[in-house]
């Protein structure tokens, strides 16, 4: 029986030059996890805090590696999964399932790596191309020219798909215009709000949406405000509404899911908990006809390609990717999928 015999844990603590995304993010905090077996083979995971507090979150890490993984025998990732998680009963997920994250993708990568063969494959999927679109540089305050530059750029670059940051205000209309009008009429186009509307803004966005093509207008509103998101689906016509990066708890999801309020639903790799709660969400989603578009790393999450019956879309937004190496390229066709190796394939930079 294969045997867990020694965990660690490093906290790397990144800033940016500038603040980034539409919450003007000006770093993160990035949780590393390495688990060895008595094969000596190594699994690699990782989780992250954005603006920072990572402190809190890798010594939980450390605490639930040391209580439920080191010297125990290995199974599958959902088992060890389940276990760590029913001992947040009393102090709730928050923070505990940040830690629990970068746990679970070290043991899916041992997993796979003890098998010798890609995550992908050892999550029960295949290797296949996955449609990848742009969302970093993207700035809510920038003129419509700017984001229209910038969508060009991407699109000549490759991307399927393009998704500029908006305010939820008057000035919306003019950017889906002028970034619409320069990608063409073929290119995916998606917007991000950053939950910073209403519903009356949201709902004028949800139409202008419709005029200009757009696949999806992702939070809308607060992500908490799911009375608002209710009233809002019932008045969306054609455009989905994306969220998801921000639940805990796998009810968060179902709610979201069951209510219909969802047409793309977007787990968070930490928030969730890791790849196993992404994986459950992925097929409850599939079997509501509902697009999965995970938030972030698309070169961990094309390990889902194929490991649910429905439809995988990618976001590239570099955040924590330049800490690693060894993440799969993008083609020209505007597709990513996982390279042929033994586990994820990411080392961490020296």
């Amino acid at each position: 029986m294969t045997q867990i015999t020694s965990t660690n844990i490093q906290l790397i603590e990144k800033k940016f030059a500038k603040p980034i995304g539409g919450s003007g993010v000006t770093g993160v905090d990035i949780i590393v996890a390495t688990l060895r077996d008595d094969d000596g083979v190594e699994g690699l995971g990782f989780s992250y805090v954005i603006g920072g507090g990572g402190g809190v979150i890798a010594k939980l890490a450390q605490t639930q590696a040391s209580r439920f993984l080191e010297s125990v025998q290995l199974q599958a990732p959902p088992v060890h999964w389940a276990l760590i998680k029913k001992s947040f009963n009393r102090t709730g997920d928050g923070p505990n399932m940040l830690a629990l994250a970068a746990l679970d993708v070290a043991l899916w990568d041992l997993t796979a790596r003890r098998r010798n063969e890609p995550l992908v494959r050892a999550m029960g999927g295949d290797i296949v191309p996955v449609p990848l679109y742009a969302s970093g540089g993207f700035n809510p305050n920038a003129a419509p020219g700017g984001s229209a530059e910038l969508a060009v750029k991407y699109i000549e670059a490759g991307y399927a798909g393009v998704k500029p940051r908006v305010n939820a205000n008057s000035d919306d209309e003019a950017v889906l215009r002028a970034v619409r009008d320069a990608i063409g009429p073929d290119a995916r186009l998606m917007a991000d709000v950053n939950e910073k509307g209403n519903i009356e803004t949201a709902s004028r966005l949800l139409a202008q949406a419709a005029e200009y093509g757009l696949d999806f207008i992702e939070e809308p509103l607060p992500s908490d405000d799911i009375l608002g998101y209710r009233r809002l689906a019932e008045k969306a016509s054609g455009v989905a509404i994306a969220t998801g990066e921000h639940f805990q708890g796998l009810d968060r999801f179902v709610v979201c899911l069951e209510d219909g309020i969802a047409g793309v639903i977007q787990p968070d790799l930490a928030m969730a908990g890791g790849l196993t709660p992404c994986l459950e969400v992925a097929r409850i989603a599939a079997a509501k006809g509902v697009i999965v578009a995970p938030h972030f790393l698309p070169g961990l999450f094309v390990h889902l390609s194929g490991t649910f019956d429905g439809q995988l879309l990618l976001e590239e937004f570099p955040i924590i990717e330049d800490v690693f190496e060894g993440w799969p390229e993008r083609d020209n066709a505007g597709v990513l999928q996982a390279r042929e190796c033994a586990g994820h394939g990411l080392l961490l930079k020296p």
